[in-house]
């Protein structure tokens, strides 16, 4: 009973941190953008993939040198290989979803 009271609460907490740092950036972003005048650019797609590239490169050289690191690093690559198309399977969906309703609220709907 007392486990299951401290995963709710851990889980409530979460949730409310979340909330609070998604409130609290697009406050910011709001006010840089109407108020300061930032103009906010898409980051470049080649960004992504040259970074992949470099952090990949850096990894499997430290687990060529580290036979713990390159244990933990398969288990990293192991649970992205599942986890990582669906997560970003998701996020793209949340962000059109997202895009669609700012753009009703921007049309005053």
């Amino acid at each position: 009973m007392q486990q299951k009271a401290i995963e709710v609460a851990a889980n409530a907490s979460l949730m409310k941190s979340m909330a609070y740092r998604i409130r609290e950036n697009g406050l910011a972003l709001d006010k840089l953008v109407n108020e300061d005048g930032v103009i906010l650019h898409d980051t470049p797609a080649d960004y992504f993939t040259e970074y992949m590239a470099a952090a990949n490169k850096a990894l499997e050289t430290n687990a060529a040198d580290n036979a713990f690191f390159a244990e933990v690093w398969q288990s990293q690559k192991d649970f992205a290989r599942t986890a990582v198309p669906f997560w970003a399977g998701a996020q793209t969906s949340n962000a059109n979803l997202g895009r669609a309703y700012a753009a009703e609220l921007a049309a005053g709907k």
